[in-house]
């Protein structure tokens, strides 16, 4: 009898130990390569700089539920960014000049199933609904603002102590896609692994659908249907 307690304990805690945890955070890289077309051939612009850290990188973070043995749901999120201060602006009369910021994210709602190919080696395969959002805003510098300012501080009585005013607009977009993933994950420990994925994202963006200040406004040209992805990621099973 105390032989058989002995083994059930064992079992438990060896259960314990090397069970896979239902909860995961990922965090890692993408790598895609879009098509910025009202970027690139925009000649009345002189940004932004198109290099392989604001064009093909992306951060990668996620959060994966398993709610059955061999499948998962959760929530990622893969993001551009781009930044560029003091960007020359010539206008009619005079020459301006202004800080853009750019981010596009692509929000992934997944639907994942793994099998264990090898007791270390799992083989996944992803679909999910995608959600995009595009930002861009320029941070530019008003004289008349600081004009202004400056007549309702001294209005008080005191001097105005204001050198310049600056004021950021930004322009948004939203649009959905989905996309398919196939990958392979090596479990370091039972806790840790490292996934590899690629596969394609489709995308419904139209241009003509970004906004500013509730008016919608025409953005760039960007061709990001049916392209490409690769992630390489850490997961970490929470619990």
């Amino acid at each position: 009898m105390k032989s058989q307690i002995y083994l059930l304990i064992i079992f438990f805690w060896a259960s314990s130990t090397f069970a896979q945890p239902k909860l995961s955070l990922d965090i890692g890289l993408g790598f895609y390569q879009p098509t910025l077309t009202g970027f690139d051939e925009n000649i009345d612009i002189s940004f932004p700089e198109k290099n392989f850290l604001n064009r093909n990188i992306l951060s990668n973070w996620g959060l994966y539920y398993e709610f059955f043995y061999n499948a998962r749901i959760g929530y990622t999120s893969f993001s551009s960014y781009e930044v560029k201060n003091n960007v020359p602006f010539e206008l009619v009369d005079t020459t301006s000049s202004a800080n853009f910021r750019r981010t596009f994210s692509y929000r992934f709602f997944p639907l994942e199933t793994f099998f264990r190919w090898k007791p270390r080696i799992e083989l996944n395969f992803t679909l999910t609904p995608i959600w995009g959002k595009g930002s861009m805003s320029l941070e530019t510098k008003s004289g008349d603002q600081l004009k202004d300012w400056e007549y309702f501080i001294e209005s008080f009585g005191g001097n105005s102590s204001v050198n310049k005013l600056e004021t950021t607009e930004t322009m948004t977009i939203n649009w959905f896609g989905y996309g398919s993933m196939i990958g392979v994950r090596y479990y370091i420990t039972s806790r840790i692994g490292l996934d590899i994925k690629s596969g394609f994202m489709n995308h419904f963006y139209d241009e003509k659908n970004w906004k500013l200040k509730g008016r919608k406004v025409t953005g760039p040209k960007i061709k990001i249907d049916d392209l490409p992805i690769f992630s390489i990621k850490i997961t970490y099973g929470v619990r």
